[in-house]
């Protein structure tokens, strides 16, 4: 029996609609574990349907009707038929009734109960029913971080025991062949668009991320005219993300009030979307990162900057200063005045700059997708061993 390989079914569907963090996550842990990994035989499984993305209220019933089909009945099924002890689902929701496999969703985050506003009312219905009746029977519950794990053992009920944290790490880029790791190969096969090549010729701090609430750019954007005025007038503030497409959640529109407020429109860039190259450009020549966000599950920027030797001021709470360590500055989040202050502290010190990118570095040290990877198969193990 042991030399006999754990046969996994990962589910791959999110690729095609998960944004920012969540896709990020998957699409690197897709990339570890297509790796030889003796003892092991990963099957990825996704629909032959693409999954809707639009706003049109009838196709986007039809999509969640797809999203129930595949989970709780093709999935299962599918993974049954491969012969799979083990069903790994990155995006919460996992089969109710598996067949007789282990199932092991990913709970990012404890959102759906900390801003039930701000989701729609019949999916939350849905997810805090079967979703949630899913979680409590699956073999284990995996979640990036401790204070996620408090979180959701918090509002959800489910036991320690049962959680289990196994940490993130900075995005993968893959590129198709050998050449691209030739800087000046990269650079001529993929130029940088216009609003790219014009902000690496500027000074500039960063945020990268979805344009969401908690996300709590607005008061980064009042702090950033406060850091102007301290001394830094030809400074730009860089916002990498594209807005969110729910309504619910979505905070552009306070974005753009707080750049209208403070009249930096030449200053504060929006860039929308950008590709991997373009964003790696983006870090590499930032002065400073800055997370102020009132709510994570991980913070994968964190890192993110960490690996480009970027300087990073996070907000003091939920997981950040866990995945931080010492490696960053941390300012109180609903304080405009601290968050300013944190940053200009760091724009005017290089010798202290300098010390957050060592001390960042040696944090970033604790991650990997190869440890991230290592860890849940030393999971699906366990959740074989313990049937």
């Amino acid at each position: 029996m042991s030399n006999t390989p754990i046969k996994v079914a990962v589910d791959i569907r999110d690729l095609q609609i998960a944004a920012s963090g969540a896709r990020s996550y998957l699409q690197s842990l897709v990339i570890e574990l297509k790796k030889e990994h003796p003892g092991f035989i990963f099957c990825f499984l996704d629909t032959t349907t693409k999954a809707y993305t639009g706003n049109h209220f009838l196709l986007k019933l039809k999509e969640q009707l797809s999203y129930f089909f595949w989970k709780q009945i093709l999935l299962p099924y599918r993974s049954k038929q491969l012969g799979c002890q083990v069903l790994f689902c990155s995006d919460f929701m996992v089969p109710y009734f598996s067949l007789g496999i282990k199932t092991i969703p990913v709970f990012h985050d404890a959102f759906f109960w900390e801003y039930p506003l701000h989701y729609n009312k019949y999916w939350l219905l849905f997810f805090r029913n079967l979703g949630l009746a899913a979680a409590k029977k699956a073999a284990f519950v995996v979640t990036p971080t401790q204070y996620a794990s408090n979180q959701l053992s918090k509002y959800t009920g489910l036991p320690q025991g049962k959680i289990v944290v196994i940490g993130e790490a900075p995005k993968t880029i893959k590129h198709p062949n050998k050449e691209h790791q030739n800087k000046e190969y990269q650079k001529n096969a993929h130029p940088v668009s216009t609003i790219t090549q014009n902000i690496l010729n500027t000074d500039y701090i960063l945020h990268v991320g979805t344009l969401e609430k908690r996300k709590n750019l607005p008061a980064l954007i009042h702090a950033f005219k406060m850091v102007q005025q301290s001394g830094f007038p030809n400074l730009k503030l860089v916002l990498v993300g594209k807005a969110s497409n729910k309504k619910t959640l979505d905070d552009s529109a306070a974005i753009t009030d707080a750049i209208n407020q403070e009249q930096l429109s030449r200053d504060v860039v929006l860039t929308g979307y950008l590709n991997d190259d373009e964003v790696q450009a983006i870090y590499q020549k930032a002065k400073l990162y800055v997370f102020p966000s009132i709510n994570e599950g991980f913070g994968i920027p964190v890192l993110e900057a960490f690996k480009y030797k970027v300087p990073v001021v996070i907000a003091n709470n939920t997981c950040l200063p866990e995945v931080a360590g010492q490696g960053a500055k941390s300012f109180n989040p609903f304080e405009v005045s601290d968050i300013a202050q944190a940053i200009t502290l760091l724009l005017n010190d290089q010798g202290l700059r300098q010390s957050y990118i060592e001390k960042g570095n040696a944090q970033l040290q604790n991650f990997s997708w190869e440890k991230t990877a290592g860890s849940l198969m030393q999971l699906f193990k366990k959740a074989v061993a313990d049937s």
